[in-house]
């Protein structure tokens, strides 16, 4: 069960980001989605035609238990710097993270697990 005022109070907080179960995003509108196994060229697509041009609340990184350690790292930087490429994120989007479910929670590296409010 998602906790959506817990996640509403990330709001403005940088280098957090707020880890829910992938079933739960359906609750979450207005949101840019990026499979977690994208490829460095897509994310950076995605950035470049989405950050700015268009108006959203979400940035969601979906099932990010699901990619290797280091594959991991680019979203780190994301949700450290709130930037990718050049690219800035809006300061009222909240960075969303998804998981299968609490047990898949240890695979996601320790480095960005820091930086994360699990929000079920």
């Amino acid at each position: 069960m998602i906790n959506k005022e817990l996640i509403e109070l990330q709001k403005d907080c940088n280098s957090t980001c707020v880890v829910i179960q992938n079933e739960d995003i359906k609750e979450l509108e207005s949101n840019i989605l990026v499979n977690s196994n994208c490829n460095i060229n897509d994310l950076i697509k995605i950035f470049k035609e989405n950050i700015s041009s268009k108006k959203y609340d979400y940035f969601i990184v979906e099932e990010i238990d699901k990619i290797d350690l280091n594959e991991q790292d680019k979203f780190y930087q994301i949700v450290k710097d709130r930037e990718f490429f050049g690219y800035k994120l809006p300061e009222d989007v909240i960075i969303i993270l998804t998981v299968k479910s609490k047990e898949t929670l240890k695979n996601i590296s320790q480095q960005l697990y820091n930086l994360c409010v699990v929000a079920f």
